[in-house]
């Protein structure tokens, strides 16, 4: 259905309720071949509407106004051609909270949740440490910082984070989503590659962990990902060079110079990346030999943690 086409249909039904817009998302999508055609039409409505889901169900014969019916039709059609629904709403949920997402930043995914629910338990198990600095490396949106920091200001805690990423987009975006979540007192945001801007300080910092979830993606692997991904998200955010580990190799090297003895690396990982990523770490003289992996809600191997010797080895 064409820009065209919407406008006459708009014009024509001007008195559409909730349950005919979500029958014709669903018709539109499903005309697409799209699997998920019923639920994108919900998820669609529901941010539009600024309701609940289970709210558009209860009020199926309600009105929407034509201004609302038309952006609809505007938003199903955007959907239609692969645009990302994080894209077209603006937003995505992580760990309950709702972060602002815009075109040209990589979209968080429901994976990395695990990660931050890892480091919030390593932070739990130290409760004598009243004040803790981390690093975030790759920060996109800001979702592993503003996360961490927002669940530990309820709890009393003082957690601070340098966060990096290579684009000025997603840095503006994460101090964004920072200030809505009252953490931007706690996150320093800097832009450049891994640590290089820390690097560039007139003075060094030791961090009590470092964490990140880098580009993994390998050239291989580029050409499968779904069109909705390769065509739509930044290449940059998701690239890892040709095996998809030009990022851990940096990243393990240089991270025991910013880390605290004892202080933790926290990875996130491609499915198939686990034993390259943990024979990577092992081999580094400046960490345990003993680390610690996870899986993902769908029990693929995600992500490893690893402690830098308590004895400096640098």
């Amino acid at each position: 259905m064409d820009n065209c086409s919407i406008n006459k249909t708009v014009e024509k039904t001007d008195k559409q309720n909730i349950g005919d817009l979500l029958h014709f998302g669903k018709a539109v999508l499903e005309q697409n071949s799209n699997q998920n055609a019923e639920s994108e039409s919900i998820l669609l409505l529901s941010y539009l509407l600024n309701k609940e889901k289970s709210a558009l169900f209860l009020n199926r014969h309600l009105p929407v106004s034509p201004y609302k019916t038309k952006r609809f039709y505007e938003w199903v059609e955007q959907r239609k051609k692969g645009i990302p629904i994080q894209y077209i709403t603006g937003f995505q949920n992580f760990m309950g909270l709702e972060f602002e997402t815009s075109e040209g930043v990589f979209i968080p995914r429901s994976e990395t949740e695990i990660l931050v629910e890892k480091i919030i338990e390593l932070i739990e198990m130290f409760p004598e440490k009243k004040r803790l600095s981390l690093l975030d490396l790759g920060a996109g949106s800001g979702v592993i910082p503003i996360t961490v920091c927002s669940f530990f200001q309820k709890k009393g805690r003082d957690v601070n984070f340098y966060a990096v990423d290579v684009s000025e987009k997603a840095l503006r975006l994460a101090a964004k989503n920072a200030q809505k979540f009252h953490c931007q007192n706690h996150i320093n945001f800097m832009k450049g590659e891994l640590f290089t801007p820390l690097k560039e300080l007139n003075r060094s910092i030791l961090f009590d962990g470092i964490i990140s979830n880098p580009p993994y993606i390998s050239h291989r692997d580029w050409k499968n990902l779904p069109d909705e991904v390769r065509i739509f998200e930044p290449p940059e955010a998701l690239l890892g060079g040709e095996k998809g580990l030009d990022f851990y190799q940096k990243i393990i090297r240089e991270s025991p110079k910013f880390l605290k003895p004892g202080g933790f690396l926290a990875l996130e990982f491609g499915h198939r990346q686990k034993n390259d990523i943990k024979q990577l770490i092992t081999e580094n003289a400046n960490y345990l030999q003993k680390v610690i992996t996870f899986r993902d809600y769908y029990h693929n191997d995600r992500g490893i943690i690893a402690f830098k010797n308590s004895s400096e080895n640098n």
